[in-house]
């Protein structure tokens, strides 16, 4: 079976060095039963090792990988990919990193 490209639309921001938040899209070769998670990792190892995000159990059990996809929050390890999608860090608190954010700290609440 021959794997399908999508476009994983990704927010990214380095508060230490960029003045806004900006999207940068990567194009990713996808099997049957592809993740969020599994698209991070693919662009991280094979596109750009700069890109920041988090996971842990990849299994659903930890919920350290919630990110927005497509404006919903959703488990990175667990929500399958199909089409391309557009993700962004979790709402509601402050970004460490593209999609890290730190959930000591709710803002906008």
């Amino acid at each position: 079976m021959e794997a399908k490209t999508v476009n994983i639309k990704v927010k990214r921001y380095d508060p230490s060095k960029d003045k806004e938040p900006y999207y940068q899209t990567y194009e990713v070769p996808i099997e049957k039963g592809a993740t969020v998670l599994s698209t991070l990792r693919y662009i991280y190892e094979n596109l750009d090792h700069s890109l920041v995000f988090y996971y842990s159990c990849r299994i659903g059990k930890c919920v350290g990988c919630h990110v927005s996809v497509d404006g919903k929050t959703r488990l990175a390890c667990n929500t399958i990919v199909d089409k391309d999608v557009t993700l962004e860090p979790q709402a509601g608190y402050k970004v460490v990193r593209d999609l890290v954010v730190d959930k000591s700290e709710k803002v906008g609440a």
